[in-house]
């Protein structure tokens, strides 16, 4: 009774491909969607790896939830509904990974909207390290709305991301608008 450890069987090749999405709820860039979880569901048994920290929902949700996985199966409950006529991105980053070689799945992002339409602008560079001339790796990218009283310190910023090990970010799906972009390596 809860006495044995998975682990991978001896011998044969190295597991070396990671998860593959199969499907998803909501479906990539649904619209109109009204549910409060997020279901994914993987081509093997996976685990989570940190959400908390991996996870990256843009725009910033002060709704607090809860990641959970069982088997192939990811679920991310919210304990508030989306807000409505939005376009939402939530980037897993390394979050998700096989049970065997722990392979992270690679580039996962999933993209619904609350509305009728989704947002369809984005935005991609790349973080430099002006005085090396080296790319910044792990940078935060964050996006804040054009206020007459913007204050990086008071406000939180309404679409975020990192920037991968190659110093590159992107965000999309972002709503039309005017923006201040702020990189921040800390």
């Amino acid at each position: 009774l809860s006495c044995a450890k998975q682990t991978s069987p001896t011998g044969g090749p190295k597991d070396t491909i990671p998860p593959i999405l199969i499907k998803s709820i909501p479906t990539q860039e649904q619209i109109k969607y009204k549910g409060k979880s997020i279901d994914l569901i993987f081509s093997e048994m996976v685990i989570l790896d940190n959400p908390k920290e991996q996870i990256i929902i843009t725009p910033t949700t002060e709704s607090k939830y809860e990641a959970v996985q069982k088997n192939n199966r990811v679920t991310i409950k919210f304990e508030e509904a989306f807000k409505d006529s939005s376009t939402y991105t939530i980037n897993f980053r390394e979050a998700i990974k096989d049970i065997t070689e722990k392979n992270p799945v690679k580039n996962l992002q999933l993209a619904f909207s609350t509305g009728s339409y989704m947002d369809s602008l984005s935005i991609h560079g790349l973080t430099t390290d002006l005085l090396k001339g080296i790319p910044l790796k792990e940078v935060t990218i964050a996006l804040f709305e054009n206020r007459d009283t913007l204050s990086i310190f008071k406000h939180k910023p309404t679409y975020i991301t990192k920037s991968d090990k190659d110093g590159k970010y992107t965000l999309s799906h972002l709503k039309h608008g005017t923006y201040y972009l702020y990189a921040i390596n800390d």
